[in-house]
């Protein structure tokens, strides 16, 4: 090969490596920037903006504080119930529905459960199964035994006749839970031995539990 052609091949060399190289610099990019895109969708994913259509944080109706949002929840909870729940023959809703906040707590986190179930990314058709076949006939089956033989009126004080439903009371025996703590943590054994008054104190608790479910 003469000096000439020698030249001829090192510069067609040089510029195949150079082209070479500007793809290599090309895929580089390419990659860095599928890299962050990437990242974008798993940020957007795991903190989605309050824009989000996704399903609320994880919250119970019994322990609500916010007025505003509690509205909001009870909305679309009623929407939901109207459109998906009560479509099932068995799913007896009584007129005082809405005033069981019980009951509005049982059908709150089966209307997540559902929408879990059927989420287009993250539900599945076992999810739905389980919805089906387990969680709705448990809610249908506690619901229909709390509302079975209520009615509105019951919820109401008439002729001089106080309500047959009322709130429940304090817990029994419930500020004695300092003592029962320590007693614990120190014996690791049920107690402490309940002292004279406390006994006394007890069966009142049950005489009045008696009375009010007689």
């Amino acid at each position: 090969m003469t000096p000439d052609e020698q030249d001829t091949t090192v510069v067609a060399l040089g510029r195949s490596l150079a082209r070479a190289l500007r793809r290599i610099d090309a895929v580089d990019a390419n990659v860095v920037q599928l890299a962050n895109d990437v990242a974008g969708l798993r940020g957007g994913h795991v903190t989605p903006s309050a824009e989000s259509d996704g399903p609320p944080p994880v919250r119970s109706w019994l322990l609500a504080v916010d007025a505003e949002q509690a509205v909001k929840d009870l909305g679309n909870l009623v929407d939901w119930v109207r459109r998906v729940y009560v479509r099932y023959a068995r799913a007896h809703l009584s007129s005082c529905w809405l005033w069981h906040p019980e009951v509005i707590e049982e059908l709150w986190w089966l209307r997540w459960a559902h929408a879990d179930a059927y989420d287009p990314e993250q539900g599945s058709w076992l999810k739905a199964g389980d919805w089906h076949d387990r969680q709705r006939p448990g809610v249908e089956r506690r619901v229909n035994g709390l509302l079975g033989k209520c009615s509105l009126s019951r919820h109401a004080d008439r002729n001089g006749r106080p309500a047959d439903v009322t709130e429940p009371g304090y817990p029994p025996l419930a500020e004695h839970h300092a003592a029962v703590a320590a007693h614990w943590v120190a014996t690791r054994t049920a107690g402490p031995e309940p002292t004279d008054a406390v006994l006394v104190e007890a069966e009142q608790a049950e005489y009045t539990e008696h009375q009010g479910r007689a």
